[in-house]
């Protein structure tokens, strides 16, 4: 089974756990992740992994703004 991550200037979205990932963050980062839980890493195994590239690209087509211009759907993993 084939699985699809988005990918945008060679960082991989992923999902920001505010509450587990509080501890080790400044305040400007908290702050931040308090009103945006998705963000960019370099961590592949990380990524947010989509069960088609159909559902990939609805979730970019349904977010807005500049965070997920010029992002990308790839094959994660086969």
């Amino acid at each position: 089974m084939a699985l699809y991550c988005i990918k945008k200037d060679g960082k991989f979205l992923t999902y920001r756990d505010q509450f587990n990932d509080s501890h080790t963050c400044e305040i400007s980062e908290l702050h931040f992740a308090m009103f945006s839980q998705w963000h960019w890493t370099t961590e592949e195994d990380r990524s947010k992994v989509f069960s088609s590239q159909t559902e990939a690209e609805i979730f970019i087509a349904e977010s807005y703004g500049e965070f997920f211009r010029d992002a990308k759907v790839i094959l994660f993993k086969l």
